[in-house]
């Protein structure tokens, strides 16, 4: 009966070799760590490295400070779980696997880490590969070389999966971070320019009120918790800290701002009350005093140019008897506008008035202001119109001469007339005379009496009397008004504001890129070889020469020996990758 042998083909890197013979004793190597068949060092199963110790089990806070509902003045972080998944790969084969089963079992490990791997460089990982690991096994040790094999890999992808996910939670960490510092300076920076706006409003209007406003810059700058070299959830808590800090100073400065801004608003408001208040008094006080002015002005004018005279005349005889049988008088009036003037005398028996004798003319004048309130006045002339005598009774006297006199102050007669007074007459005079006498008179002055006519009434008495013409200047010059008192202009107040400057937080570093190695191995098959007894022919020398010198085609010597000779030569000769699948050769 013959056996068969069945040679298996193992992948070596990118190439499938032939599992060589042991009894050839060759070994093809792929640019592989040569490791020995029955033993896997420490150094090919250790776990990956990475940069950091892996976040177990730990929780990364995602503070938001400018969309999480508040119960406090802190703002509540959301949370996001940066443990990785257990790995999927095995740790062992099971028992009593056989060479394929252990290969099987480890290139599907290697396929699990291999994507896990690439998912963490999409993840932005840094995954170093190393060497591959060759190890072979044989039937003996196929289940405890790939349990060894299979911890490690399993010990390779956690690291993997736990690098990915720190690396995914850090980026979402400073992801949420850098954003909620964003949200909250933007938020916060459009308060305080809100504010700072209605402030600077409310500083125009108070200066244009004449308000002096003085503008204290400010700047608050908050103890923030540094952020060099923080990740994860380190860097979440000190951010959502420095936030929290931010909002505090950002309401702060907004607090003070409107408070400033109300403050001044309600000042302004109150002195521009007192402005217009005052402005109002003022106004009518201006008035008042124009008023008063103007009057006065308007009475200084007039006080100037002013012509006002008061004419009086007088007429008295050195023998007036105002009691006793010859009473007499002479009286006199005059026209204060015209000058005319009347002179009344009467004639006295000394039984009766026997008649009453009118003397009618007119004084001429002229008056010029001097501007300054007095006056020129001129006597330029007396005319004299008429003389009227009317009788009431009989001239009961003995004497019956009667005649009347007027002279000018030089003596000539201006008229006389002679009649015995039992009857009435009218004799017209139309004569005028000069006088041509100039005088100045002060406001409110008097000249002194000036005759201008003699008159005698000769009778049984002879009466001589005169007429005498005053003048008064009546200019009366103007007071100074009293002016009404101007009022008090209130005081412009001064007020000081402040303008706060809050000082941004300081960013957050970009999470550092975590690393990870990982190596895979090159599982090697041991050929199962059946030892086959090969039947010896006794030979002999001529035989032996024969063989040594010729061919020999006997089928026998054509058998196990042959194949296997062939088969070393093939190894020795390094037909590496000729064959890509499993042949069996029968005997």
């Amino acid at each position: 009966m013959e056996n068969a042998k069945t040679y298996k083909l193992y992948k070596s890197g990118k190439l499938w070799v032939i599992g060589a013979v042991a009894v050839a004793g060759v070994a093809v190597s792929a640019n592989t760590t040569q490791v020995s068949a029955d033993t896997v060092s420490n150094t090919d199963t250790q776990a990956v490295k990475t940069t950091d110790t892996a976040q177990n089990d730990k929780q990364v806070q995602l503070a938001s400070s400018t969309d999480q509902t508040k119960t406090d003045d802190t703002a509540k972080p959301a949370t996001v779980s940066s443990t990785a998944e257990k790995s999927t790969v095995p740790t062992t084969a099971g028992s009593n696997v056989t060479q394929d089963q252990a290969k099987d079992s480890v290139d599907k490990a290697q396929d699990t880490v291999k994507n896990d791997a690439d998912t963490a460089q999409k993840a932005g990982v840094d995954v170093t590969t190393g060497r591959t690991t060759d190890v072979t096994i044989n039937d003996d040790n196929a289940s405890s070389k790939t349990n060894e094999v299979l911890s490690d890999l399993n010990k390779q992808d956690q690291a993997v999966k736990d690098a990915t996910a720190k690396q995914q939670a850090n980026d979402k960490a400073y992801d949420k971070a850098t954003t909620d510092q964003k949200n909250a300076t933007t938020k916060g920076q459009a308060d305080i320019d809100k504010s700072k706006a209605d402030l600077d409003k409310e500083v125009d209007n108070a200066k244009q009120a004449g308000i002096d406003v003085s503008v204290a810059v400010s700047k608050t700058a908050p103890e923030y918790k540094s952020l060099k070299g923080l990740e994860g959830q380190s860097l979440l808590d000190a951010m959502a800290y420095n936030i929290d800090l931010y909002n505090k100073a950002i309401a702060d400065g907004v607090a003070t701002q409107n408070q400033d801004a109300q403050t001044l608003a309600k000042l302004t408001a109150e002195y521009q009350k007192q402005v217009a208040d005052y402005q109002a008094k003022k106004a009518a006080v201006d008035k008042a005093n124009a008023d008063k002015k103007a009057a006065y002005d308007k009475a200084v004018a007039e006080f100037e140019k002013a012509v006002n005279t008061e004419i009086s005349m007088s007429a008295k005889t050195q023998t007036d008897a105002s009691s006793g049988q010859y009473k007499t008088f002479m009286t006199s009036t005059v026209n204060q506008k015209t000058g005319e003037f009347t002179l009344e005398h009467d004639m006295n028996d000394g039984v009766h008035v026997i008649g009453h004798g009118v003397l009618k003319g007119k004084v001429n004048w002229q008056v010029v202001a001097n501007g300054d309130g007095s006056e020129t006045i001129t006597v330029a002339s007396i005319e004299l119109y008429s003389y009227t005598y009317t009788n009431y009774y009989q001239n009961q006297a003995v004497n019956q001469n009667i005649n009347f006199h007027v002279y000018d102050l030089n003596g000539k007669e201006l008229f006389s007339v002679a009649h015995n007074g039992n009857t009435t007459f009218t004799k017209n005079i139309n004569t005028t005379t000069a006088v041509n006498k100039t005088f100045t008179l002060a406001p409110n002055a008097t000249s002194s009496a000036i005759q201008f006519l003699t008159v005698d009434d000769n009778w049984i008495w002879n009466t001589h009397g005169q007429v005498d013409w005053q003048i008064k200047n009546t200019n009366v010059t103007p007071n100074s008004p009293t002016y009404e008192q101007e009022p008090t202009a209130p005081v412009a107040p001064k007020a000081s504001v402040h303008n706060i400057n809050v000082v941004d937080m300081p960013t957050a570093d970009k999470p550092q890129v975590q690393k990870v190695d990982v190596h895979y191995y090159n599982i090697k098959k041991t050929p199962k070889v059946e030892n086959t007894a090969i039947p010896v022919t006794p030979a002999t020398p001529t035989a032996i020469e024969t063989a040594s010198i010729l061919p020999h085609t006997n089928a026998k010597e054509q058998g196990s020996g042959s194949v296997l000779g062939i088969m070393a030569s093939i190894a020795s000769l390094g037909l590496l990758g000729a064959v890509s699948k499993k042949f069996k050769k029968q005997n």
